[in-house]
């Protein structure tokens, strides 16, 4: 943790060591604990709410300083990318969980096998629930029984009032990570 908070210094950014929590905050990355990860020294990093062309400078910085303590990645790490649904309508956000339903199958094709269909117990598939009569963000998560661990968490509206897209798997390669933003914030939009 420590050589990862130096070259985050190095790379310009504020990186603090933290115990597992779920806090948000707008100034710092964060390492924390995960119980969920395997490894030797496995650690999560939380980045600060990211916002525009500056948050996504961040964050190449911050894979940049990951990539200087030789950061690894395995099959339990994922990905997780919240979008601000705080002023998001309960029809758009009902329609943006059955569209990212339709096109699951396809999302599958480009992640790897870990984290397509039921593969990954921290992502599970929305094939199978029925959305229809759903008309507001909580009767989409109580047909997900409130349950996080799926594709699309709806349950992280209730915390965050975002929605928490889970099914990318872990990396540090800026790239991919910015690919993957840019798809979602798509999809929202």
């Amino acid at each position: 943790r420590n050589s990862l908070i130096e070259a985050g210094r190095e790379n310009g950014l504020a990186v603090r060591s933290e115990g597992y929590n779920h806090e948000d905050n707008r100034h710092y990355f964060k390492i924390v604990s995960d119980s969920s990860l395997t490894g030797v020294n496995s650690n999560e990093v939380v980045s600060p709410i990211l916002k525009g062309k500056k948050g996504m400078n961040s964050l190449q910085a911050m894979c940049n300083a990951l990539a200087a303590v030789d950061a690894k990645v395995n099959r339990s790490c994922g990905l997780h990318v919240h979008i601000g649904a705080a002023n998001m309508s309960e029809k758009h956000y009902c329609r943006l969980v059955r569209n990212y339903q339709k096109i699951e199958k396809v999302i599958d094709s480009f992640m790897p096998t870990s984290r397509r269909e039921n593969n990954s117990r921290w992502c599970h598939t929305l094939q199978g629930i029925d959305f229809s009569g759903c008309t507001t963000k909580r009767g989409i998560a109580r047909a997900m029984n409130y349950d996080r661990y799926y594709k699309v968490n709806a349950i992280a509206y209730e915390r965050h009032k975002t929605i928490e897209f889970r099914q990318h798997s872990g990396t540090t390669e800026y790239e991919k990570i910015a690919n993957w933003v840019m798809f979602l914030a798509h999809l929202v939009e």
